[in-house]
């Protein structure tokens, strides 16, 4: 089993410079729906655990990850280099995962797209995506963050392997959705309460970028309880800015968010990245997989339904009959 994990962003001064990267990257970006309201329907790869997406970075053909748990929207840095894209006069960003080192790096402009969204004039940090693709056997060379995510709801049909972006205002809350409040850590990562074997919930990182279940660092994985003596442990890779790592993984036999109830759930447990404001965990994008998921960053709530109905001709639906035995 190999994951991958979150994306933190920080100035190179600094954890203390969080505010100040967030403060030169624009805060009202200019993303435009061609109808007004959303965009189609957009196609997943059936069995991938990310929100991975066809899209275009100034003209280009890329596949990209939209992914909650990146603070900004970043591309591949070979990509950026084949484009030319121009660099920007901000300072140089440090790139974090939520473990390993950090990486340096500086931020271009490029024009993002996606059938029926453009956002033009994006800045972005140039990273190596190149290697967290093929560390994971994916090929993405971008990834949409929470900039582009605030403008926008996600809305996720996992159940039928596509996702849609829509305008705040077009949104419409499913009759049976359940809305759980997100709340904000530094740089606006959205955080959701997550109750680990019927102890107190805990907040978690929302990160659809992170195509595991449920990781914890070392520190929140004992409060939890799941490092007690005589707990069974096996090992797994785990992929992040950092490199690929082997992590300790457990079993939670039973976690809540919401009322979705999830059992016998695989946790990964990591060492945060030094000086890194690295979260007590998150909740990846495999814990939501058969649900019907909107993510509202500017309305600070998580929206979990029952899958939507799929209708199909009777002829279509009916299964060959078994041979005979």
């Amino acid at each position: 089993m190999t994951s991958r994990r979150g994306l933190l962003l920080l100035a190179a001064a600094g954890g203390a410079a969080l505010f100040l990267v967030r403060d030169r990257l624009p805060r009202d970006l200019d993303v435009r729906f061609a109808n007004g309201r959303a965009t189609p329907w957009l196609p997943l790869a059936p069995g991938r655990n990310l929100v991975e997406i066809d899209a275009t970075v100034s003209g280009r053909p890329v596949r990209a990850v939209v992914d909650t748990g990146a603070q900004f929207t970043a591309v591949d840095r070979v990509l950026a280099e084949s484009l030319d894209l121009p660099r920007t006069l901000a300072a140089p960003v440090l790139a974090y995962g939520v473990s390993g080192g950090p990486t340096l790096t500086h931020t271009v402009t490029l024009d993002v797209g996606v059938p029926g969204l453009h956002a033009p004039g994006l800045r972005a940090p140039a990273l190596d995506l190149a290697a967290l693709s093929a560390a994971t056997g994916r090929e993405f060379q971008l990834l949409i963050g929470r900039d582009v995510l605030r403008e926008a709801v996600l809305e996720i049909d996992f159940a039928r392997d596509r996702m849609r972006f829509l305008s705040p205002g077009a949104y419409r809350l499913p009759f049976d959705g359940q809305v759980i409040p997100l709340k904000q850590r530094s740089g606006g990562a959205p955080t959701v309460p997550v109750s680990i074997e019927g102890r107190p919930p805990i907040d978690l990182l929302l990160d659809t970028g992170a195509s595991g279940w449920v990781a914890l660092s070392e520190a929140a994985a004992r409060d939890a309880g799941l490092l007690a003596p005589g707990r069974p442990v096996t090992r797994a890779q785990s992929v992040s800015l950092g490199g690929v790592r082997l992590d300790r993984v457990v079993e939670a036999r039973q976690l809540a968010i919401g009322h979705l109830a999830l059992r016998h759930v695989p946790v990964q447990i990591y060492a945060p990245a030094i000086h890194a404001p690295a979260p007590a965990g998150l909740v990846g994008a495999s814990a939501l997989q058969g649900m019907h998921v909107a993510v509202d960053l500017a309305g600070r709530r998580l929206i979990l339904a029952a899958p939507t109905l799929m209708i199909v001709p009777e002829q279509s639906a009916r299964r060959p009959s078994s041979p005979a035995q």
